[in-house]
């Protein structure tokens, strides 16, 4: 099978009626999308169908981000990170395949007015911003590829360590220099793999705040991405032992 997206019309009738399907995102299907050739375009990228397969609902308190990570990631690993930038891919699979998955982890307001702007927010992505950090589905793709970037380290241990604490996963993803100097990014991915397996400073939210603060205060992370990773390590064993006094992680 090959990666299907919605046409742009589509997208935009179906954000249009978002009040009008309320019935058919709580409890029902857009089954008619799949049927209807004229609703998508197909890139010429074939899906990993036994990704979704290893796909976990939500349950009470465990999201499985970590699991789902994986999932979706196997599911697209042909995909490149242009063609992840295309809100049309991801409406796409909120609407079809991932409708159950994206309902069970974003559950919908009972009240109205409030579950149109939440729809809008996970179901779609209007930004590349929404895209890394609000739709159900794209998220889970884009975490995933920020950590296969990082080379040394397991894709399941970097995710597992980028997920462990949500402030400290979000101070990254909505730095988008950060997520996007690779060499920066690996550096602090494995201090907080090392962390997470010691004292789990690096997780305490005022801690890592201080951390990306003394990091860009040197040269800015664009600046810092051009260093050779055992001069960034140094640098950053800097901010940690000498600048933040911390006498371990």
């Amino acid at each position: 099978m090959k990666i299907r997206y919605l046409r742009d019309g589509a997208v935009a009738q179906l954000r249009k009626s978002i009040a009008d399907n309320l019935d058919s995102y709580r409890t029902g299907d857009f089954g008619f999308i799949d049927l209807d050739s004229s609703q998508f375009h197909e890139l010429p990228v074939d899906v990993k169908a036994s990704g979704l397969g290893n796909m976990k609902m939500p349950s009470g308190a465990d999201d499985f981000e970590v699991e789902n990570c994986l999932a979706v990631h196997e599911y697209l690993e042909a995909l490149s990170p242009y063609e992840a930038r295309d809100e049309r891919l991801w409406s796409y699979l909120t609407h079809t395949s991932m409708l159950q998955y994206t309902r069970a982890r974003w559950p919908i307001p009972s009240d109205d007015d409030k579950a149109v702007p939440h729809i809008e927010t996970h179901f779609f992505a209007r930004t590349n911003r929404q895209i890394e950090r609000d739709n159900a589905v794209s998220r889970l793709w884009w975490m995933a590829h920020l950590c296969t970037r990082v080379q040394g380290v397991a894709q399941k241990d970097a995710l597992e360590a980028f997920l462990y604490r949500s402030d400290v996963r979000a101070n990254i993803i909505e730095r988008p220099t950060v997520a996007q100097a690779t060499n920066v990014f690996g550096v602090i991915l494995k201090s907080l793999i090392k962390s997470a397996a010691g004292k789990k400073v690096l997780f305490e939210r005022a801690t890592f705040r201080k951390v990306m603060m003394e990091l860009n205060s040197i040269g800015g992370f664009k600046l810092l991405d051009a260093l050779p990773e055992p001069e960034l390590n140094q640098i950053f064993d800097d901010v940690i032992y000498q600048r933040l006094g911390l006498s371990a992680i």
